[in-house]
């Protein structure tokens, strides 16, 4: 298919607005925004969702699988270990993540070239939700540790309050675990949103 251009736009006619995006980063939703910055109010002109492929792991997982069992029935071979070396170079970054890193610049290449983007902004979390929580410096290791004290949700805010009612502290006594803001009212749903009364 072939288009044929008629109009030709003049130099003083060309929009000079800048156009910016926005990213918010995510492992599974990956949101994007192109706002136009007019002279008054502010315009978006596009807002879409990406959503990344949660299969990368298990597929490099039976990769490695078919190329382990292929290697070791090729019996005039002798065995090697450690030689992957594309797995061992400095700054390497795991297949699961790259594609994910390449999939938002996919799109973000692509739309560059239908918009002049002038400026890109990536929203980056610099709060530590779970130094918050415990009140302290946390190692590396500690980050794989679940702080969750039950995984029934219940019976972990009944372990955290002592099993004593928030609003009267009574003890030995029958006690229900309710929300603190009601989920009718958008209240959250983890542990640090409910009580025992």
């Amino acid at each position: 298919m072939v288009i044929q251009l008629n109009k030709t736009v003049d130099n003083e006619d060309i929009d000079e607005s800048t156009f910016h995006c926005g990213i918010d980063d995510g492992s599974k939703h990956v949101g994007i925004a192109i706002v136009q910055k007019c002279k008054t109010k502010n315009k978006v002109v596009f807002k879409g969702q990406i959503e990344q492929r949660q299969d990368v792991k298990h597929l490099m997982d039976i990769r490695r699988g078919y190329r382990r069992y292929r290697r070791s029935y090729k019996g005039y071979r002798p065995a090697r270990f450690d030689n992957r070396r594309n797995s061992k170079r400095i700054e390497r970054i795991a297949p699961s993540i790259k594609q994910k890193r390449d999939a938002v610049l996919r799109v973000i290449n692509k739309l560059k070239q239908w918009i002049r983007i002038s400026k890109i902004t990536l929203e980056d979390v610099m709060i530590d939700i779970r130094v918050l929580t415990e009140g302290k410096k946390l190692y590396s290791w500690q980050y794989q540790q679940s702080n969750r004290l039950d995984e029934n949700l219940r019976k972990a805010v009944l372990l955290r309050d002592d099993f004593t009612c928030m609003e009267c502290d009574k003890t030995n006594c029958v006690l229900e675990v309710h929300h603190i803001v009601p989920r009718r009212l958008k209240g959250a749903d983890s542990i640090n949103s409910y009580h025992s009364l």
